[in-house]
């Protein structure tokens, strides 16, 4: 080698020597900030969980908020988020541990972990397959909230146990006028048009998504808007009358409902076609920079007074067995957030497809709802 050479060389490994002390460095800042970054859908912790946290631990908690699980999936892909603690819906997340993008939990670190119902935790495992990933935070089922007046104004005699009243054109069609609407995503759509039709909620192969795609352009030209949560509060001002919804959030718009001194009588149901079961769970991403606090935030969360308050403002069950004395026997007593013994035979879980499968039924979605 040349001199020249050798210089250039000793300069570039000097770089190397030196980049590699300043990452050092910065990440040991990180791990020892007083900060934990979270990742959360909107409306999904009680208003004081953070303030009790932050006065607690003297740990800052950036809380950001998103409104939809492709979002959080996009972003998680993209490495490098800067979140500590991740929310996640399981049919997401299950597609994304097996890829490395969270980490797995060292449970000897999360102590309150013995207030979860491990039963819950074993059955809905067998599907979600991220049980060395995450803590369960809630789960919850798939059906539609619906106006009591408003529909049997239109529908006096229609039994509502059935989806056809979000899917036959020719019940949907009566309803169009008060306003019917449809969650804002495939992953729970889907699988909920193809229960109906008596098809694997969980197929999708071209077949099955062509029957789905069908079906759902048929009661396309009656459908209000596709959203996740506005129906929360359209639902109160009888903006619309039949909602797909997600059990906790029909509570809510009651909730809503019910303090605004609005008196009407809303309703959820599971349909006896199927209904879906999903659970979103907390999640450390692998390069998440505030580990420690990670920790510690889970574990705080799992606190039975803490998970109670947190049910008692979001009407979602949680798994924590050890929080049911604290939480509001009304929730604990609804069978649409706590469903009973019958209705669990109903409920289908909701698993994630392929990537490859996937983006078939994304394009199926897109095509629905831009009515193409």
């Amino acid at each position: 080698m040349t001199k020249a050479g050798k210089i250039l060389a000793t300069g570039i490994a000097a770089t190397l020597l030196l980049a590699a002390c300043t990452t050092d460095k910065t990440a040991a800042t990180a791990s020892n900030e007083k900060v934990v970054n979270v990742y959360n859908w909107a409306d999904y912790i009680a208003p004081d969980t953070i303030e009790k946290f932050e006065a607690e631990y003297g740990i800052k908690v950036n809380y950001d908020l998103y409104d939809s699980s492709p979002v959080v999936d996009v972003k998680m892909l993209a490495g490098n988020s800067g979140y500590d603690v991740v929310v996640n819906s399981s049919q997401y997340s299950s597609r994304l541990t097996p890829i490395g993008v969270y980490e797995k939990l060292d449970f000897s670190r999360l102590d309150n972990i013995r207030h979860l119902d491990q039963e819950m935790i074993e059955q809905t495992d067998a599907y979600v397959g991220t049980r060395d990933y995450s803590v369960p935070y809630h789960w919850g089922t798939t059906g539609y909230a619906w106006n009591v007046e408003l529909v049997r104004e239109r529908l006096p005699n229609h039994p509502m146990d059935s989806a056809d009243v979000i899917f036959d054109p020719e019940v949907v069609s009566k309803l169009a006028d008060c306003g019917v609407t449809l969650l804002d995503g495939p992953t729970d759509l889907f699988p909920m048009v193809l229960a109906y039709l008596g098809r694997d909620p969980n197929a999708v192969d071209d077949e099955n998504l062509a029957a789905a795609e069908a079906q759902l352009k048929l009661v396309r030209p009656y459908i209000r808007y596709f959203s996740n949560q506005k129906m929360q509060i359209d639902l109160p001002s009888q903006e619309v009358c039949v909602a797909m919804s997600w059990s906790g959030d029909y509570a809510a718009a009651a909730n809503r409902a019910r303090d605004a001194g609005i008196d009407i009588e809303l309703r959820y149901t599971m349909p006896k076609e199927g209904s879906g079961l999903w659970v979103d769970g907390l999640y450390m991403p692998a390069d998440a920079p505030h580990k420690d606090n990670a920790y510690l935030f889970m574990n705080f969360l799992m606190r039975p007074e803490i998970a109670a308050d947190i049910v008692n403002e979001v009407n979602y069950a949680n798994s924590n067995k050890s929080s049911r004395e604290f939480i509001n026997p009304e929730i604990l007593n609804d069978p649409a957030i706590y469903p009973d013994e019958e209705t669990w035979e109903i409920l289908y879980p909701i698993l994630s497809a392929d990537p490859k499968r996937e983006r078939p039924r994304t394009r199926a979605f897109a095509r629905v709802k831009s009515g193409i």
